[in-house]
């Protein structure tokens, strides 16, 4: 797999991440937006410098660097010393694609062996203290996620 980069432009300079602690994975809460969608979402409705994602994976697998190993704008709180990984697709309603699992397996093992972390420092959105969103949404149990990811590794 290869991790595909857009060139995204950012309407502020990005910095760079901090020691990293955690992998958080987010769903983007729309069946269908893709990464370029996000970013101008990001810009023109939220108001922020661009995709606030580190890396975006679309149905079909692709995975798209969003702010990459720079700070994000995905978890109040936690994005200076966190990966965001946002998939497309509302999963209170739908599962992620065979490519998407595949996708979010590889690079969450990457960026694992790349900080030195364990599959239990990858955490769902909502599993941050203070979130009352459902994300990465209802039909994601992160608990499984963890045990797929650990055997994926090994």
């Amino acid at each position: 797999m290869k991790i595909i980069q857009r060139n995204f432009q950012f309407i502020e300079p990005l910095l760079p991440l901090e020691s990293i602690q955690s992998i958080i994975v987010h769903h983007t809460s729309r069946e269908h937006m893709s990464a370029e969608e996000c970013h101008e979402f990001h810009q023109k409705e939220r108001g922020w410098s661009g995709i606030g994602y580190n890396y975006f994976i679309e149905k079909n697998g692709s995975i798209i660097e969003g702010r990459g190993q720079h700070v994000g704008a995905h978890a109040y709180g936690y994005n200076r010393t966190s990966i965001g990984i946002c998939m497309t697709g509302d999963f209170d309603k739908e599962i992620p694609t065979t490519e998407q699992w595949s996708s979010l397996f590889w690079l969450s093992s990457f960026m694992l062996k790349l900080y030195h972390l364990q599959p239990d420092r990858v955490l769902g959105h909502r599993e941050l203290e203070g979130v009352q969103k459902s994300c990465p949404g209802r039909l994601i149990e992160m608990d499984e996620v963890r045990k797929q990811l650990m055997e994926y590794m090994q």
